[in-house]
């Protein structure tokens, strides 16, 4: 018969398949961080761990680029996991994940975007000044920071 008195939901969180599947996910990020910093810095921006089960280190990377690269490191990467972390590790899997290359990609555009926005151009810095010389204080001197952007960009 079940055992049907209450349980203590931290209990069902730690021994649960949920408890199961969130320190799943943790060994996989810790071991995706040593990977990592055994591989080249370029091909580590790259890759990550995405299982690993009896024996076999799965792989992903972006592109077929990228797994190209990875295939010549993985024999280096074999051994250093083999002495260290893994001893019980026989292959290593290089698989591609164009989700990866995507997400990459909508990271870089973020930045760009941040840098585009705090860009300000020399006539807008001109009317800003011009406002700040009739504002009060607090105000002059965040609109005056402000134009100062048109002059650093303009240095760039």
């Amino acid at each position: 018969m079940r055992d049907h008195r209450p349980k203590a939901a931290q209990d069902l969180l730690e021994n649960g398949l949920t408890g199961q599947v969130r320190q799943r996910a943790m060994v996989l990020s810790q071991l995706s961080q040593q990977v990592k910093a055994l591989l080249p810095p370029a091909s580590a921006e790259h890759c990550r761990v995405a299982n690993y089960r009896d024996g076999i280190l799965v792989l992903e990377c972006g592109s077929s680029s990228w797994a190209t690269r990875l295939n010549y490191d993985r024999h280096t990467l074999m051994s250093a996991l083999r002495r260290g972390t893994l001893p019980s590790l026989m292959t290593i899997e290089i698989k591609v994940n164009p989700e990866l290359a995507r997400r990459e990609r909508a990271e870089a555009e973020k930045v760009e975007k941040a840098k585009e926005w705090r860009t300000v151009s020399p006539a807008a810095a001109e009317y800003l000044k011009a406002i700040a010389q009739s504002a009060p204080d607090n105000v002059r001197k965040k609109l005056e920071a402000i134009a100062e952007l048109a002059e650093r960009n303009r240095h760039k």
